[in-house]
């Protein structure tokens, strides 16, 4: 694990351990703007439970799509193998993504986590999309 990810681990648990009550009750439809720290605390609360959304219906989507593919290695047709190596490459590539686009646009250091979360998210959101798009075309064979 690289040293951005963990720092921004760390950022993210201390924010999470200090988030008041009020912080519970968040509406994040409409999240609280601002700078300060307790804005932060508030949007990162919003970007985690979003993060932990989207990658929960990338997991589902990945497991109906691993249990529809089979390998036929005397084909040379491998893409249950294929599929499982390309995602944790992808994975590799959207944790290292994530910490470069939070490095570059920099900020207040409270609100690096929240960037983080969010830029996971999105890639997530397009992964799970992607994914989705490989069940429709096995499932139409």
């Amino acid at each position: 694990m690289s040293n951005a990810m963990r720092y921004f681990l760390f950022v993210g648990a201390v924010i999470s351990l200090v988030v008041s009550a009020k912080a519970f009750a968040i509406d994040c439809g409409n999240p609280p703007g601002g700078v300060d720290l307790e804005s932060a605390q508030a949007n990162y609360q919003c970007a985690e439970k979003s993060r932990r959304a989207a990658d929960s219906i990338l997991n589902q989507t990945y497991k109906k799509l691993l249990n529809t593919l089979k390998d036929d290695p005397d084909s040379g047709l491998i893409p249950k193998t294929q599929i499982i190596s390309a995602q944790r490459a992808w994975v590799a590539f959207r944790d290292a993504e994530c910490d470069f686009r939070t490095s570059v646009n920099g900020g207040a250091r409270q609100w690096l986590t929240v960037n983080h979360a969010q830029c996971l998210t999105e890639l997530t959101e397009q992964r799970t999309k992607v994914l989705q798009d490989y069940l429709k075309q096995v499932m139409d064979q």
